[in-house]
């Protein structure tokens, strides 16, 4: 079995450096599709989601690429919402923690928008072809009729693991193992303001000597090759 990871915004491949270059979650279809092409006949694939979603046509790419697999298994670990709940759709399996939460809602645009009443009536029909492309990921995994999905989504509906499970978007809820104690948000160590700029602090100071030694190293190196030829 390999593992894939659905984390942080979806994203197409031609801007994935940008957010590597911030050290940001993102994910392209690529990165799915890298994995996807290292399996071996009948080998699953296990993709491990948290995301917010992103761009509609990576989630269909991705739903497509899952589709495919001979053996796809999907786990929801915390969100799975908007398009990352198209993308997992095409797995095979969908498992989600028993805190998961799948969100599906309409298509929308962002950005500066211009145009006369011509070009926003197109705009409307392509986010009602948009939405019903969309609905049918919901309806090949979970049975429910396109009106019924329609409905869930004009209305931007979060579901709980009990709910997606109750109405097909997830086959499984995942059980805790066994000794595995489940504990309240409060009782972990919360990140202040004061702790982040100190870390920023410390690992800016940390690359400024590691930086000043790299230098010292090239000088001395730069003296050695000096004193070698007597100059």
């Amino acid at each position: 079995m390999k593992q894939a990871q659905i984390r942080g915004y979806m994203i197409p491949n031609d801007i994935k450096w940008v957010y590597d270059w911030f050290e940001i979650d993102a994910t392209c279809p690529r990165d799915i599709q890298t994995v996807i092409d290292s399996l071996d006949p009948g080998e699953e694939i296990e993709v491990l989601v948290n995301s917010p979603g992103g761009a509609v046509t990576t989630g269909q790419e991705i739903f497509s690429m899952l589709q495919s697999c001979e053996n796809s298994t999907a786990i929801v670990e915390s969100e799975a919402c908007s398009a990352a709940s198209i993308a997992i759709m095409g797995a095979g399996r969908v498992i989600i923690s028993p805190v998961g939460m799948i969100m599906i809602h309409n298509s929308a645009l962002n950005g500066r928008i211009s145009g006369d009443k011509n070009d926003f009536e197109k705009l409307v029909g392509m986010l009602t072809e948009t939405d019903r492309a969309i609905a049918s990921a919901y309806t090949y995994k979970t049975g429910m009729d396109e009106r019924e999905i329609l409905k869930l989504m004009n209305k931007e509906t979060w579901l709980s693991a009990k709910q997606a499970l109750a109405l097909g978007f997830a086959d499984e809820i995942k059980e805790p193992k066994h000794g595995l104690q489940m504990v309240a948000a409060r009782e972990a160590l919360p990140v202040t303001d004061k702790m982040i700029e100190l870390a920023k602090l410390q690992r800016d100071q940390a690359e400024a000597k590691a930086k000043a030694e790299a230098l010292e190293a090239q000088k001395n190196e730069i003296l050695g090759d000096l004193f070698m030829y007597g100059i």
